[in-house]
């Protein structure tokens, strides 16, 4: 199949959110994906945070295990998708960033959420979730003040150590309201979509024209990054197999959202899922048809781990969506001169 002309250029990610019982084998596996997909040309790796979540997500601290990816790589994008902002410090939470994003020369993309999918959790960290749209709010601009340099507080001649000079323009922020959207306008940071269930047409795209409506800046251009479900196999009947069993354990959360009343079937599910799945040349047609993605997207960001997923099931997907998807959608891989090794001492004698 022949690619179409691509209607603006994108930079490719995947997001994981760090499925697996054992999370010694979890960690190492993310560790590999990283490293895959930095070989396949991949522009990011976004990680999603998940506090206390008895088993779903097993990542409550995305910055320290980048630290480990960090070291892995050498050009691979350090992303988060997303760190929930109410229950950090601000302070704490630029320090940590600042020192990663020295570690890596300049490679984090920071993602902030307000916490939304996560209310359960507000009590543990003794926050009021009816605050958390104002804590976002307090907290993302008092961290992005620190990333831009600014004193810790009023007066004070403290001010952030290590420096992190350009990481203040590498901020994201998720949102569910179009209020939202037009925040993050306002405040130059880019816009991630897709990080739940959401209909691209009546809730994502309104989302991405109230953000580039009220963009006012003129020092830098707007960024949308737009989360999508990918799984390609040989086959639609293949995917649909993989995927059976974790979609049925998303259906309760389809029927709190008032997405369906009970059960449906399996093709309603992912339809409503909006994951895109398939042979190739399916998932291609399917993500061409989003409303929400190809005219938008600065950065499509690939979800291709379901909770039962296996790690070689996880690398094939994404070397397919790098070898048969993404360049047809008008992407081209990211080329990297190899990184220099190490020579031996010479020896003296």
């Amino acid at each position: 199949m022949s690619p179409l002309p691509p209607r603006k250029p994108f930079k490719l990610g995947f997001l994981s959110h760090a499925f697996g019982e054992d999370p010694r084998q979890v960690y190492q596996d993310l560790l590999e994906q990283f490293e895959v997909a930095e070989a396949l040309g991949y522009d990011g790796g976004w990680i999603a945070q998940h506090h206390l979540s008895n088993g779903f997500g097993q990542l409550p601290s995305p910055l320290v295990l980048l630290a480990a990816v960090a070291e892995r790589t050498r050009h691979i994008e350090l992303g988060t998708g997303v760190i929930v902002l109410p229950l950090e410090d601000p302070i704490r939470l630029a320090e940590d960033a600042s020192v990663l994003d020295s570690l890596s020369a300049g490679r984090l993309q920071l993602g902030l959420g307000s916490g939304g999918a996560n209310l359960d959790n507000f009590s543990a960290f003794e926050r009021d979730p009816e605050q958390r749209q104002p804590q976002f709010v307090a907290h993302q601009q008092r961290l992005q003040q620190l990333l831009d340099g600014q004193p810790a507080s009023p007066g004070s001649e403290l001010t952030l150590q290590p420096p992190a000079p350009g990481l203040g323009q590498r901020l994201w922020h998720s949102h569910g309201s179009v209020e939202g959207a037009a925040y993050t306008a306002s405040q130059g940071n880019g816009l991630l979509l897709g990080t739940a269930t959401h209909d691209p047409l009546t809730v994502q795209k309104p989302l991405a024209e109230a953000y580039l409506k009220a963009w006012n800046s003129t020092a830098r251009a707007p960024r949308i990054g737009v989360v999508r479900a990918v799984f390609p196999a040989r086959d639609r009947a293949t995917a649909q197999a993989e995927l059976a069993v974790d979609i049925e354990r998303h259906i309760p959360r389809l029927q709190r959202e008032g997405l369906i009343d009970e059960a449906v079937n399996l093709q309603e599910h992912l339809r409503l899922m909006n994951v895109h799945h398939g042979h190739p040349g399916e998932v291609l047609d399917s993500l061409r048809q989003d409303p929400a993605l190809l005219d938008y997207a600065d950065y499509l960001i690939v979800v291709v781990q379901a909770e039962s997923s296996t790690q070689a099931q996880v690398l094939e997907r994404l070397r397919a969506i790098a070898r048969d998807i993404a360049p047809a959608l008008g992407w081209q891989p990211a080329r990297h001169e190899p990184a220099h090794t190490t020579q031996p001492p010479a020896t003296v004698g």
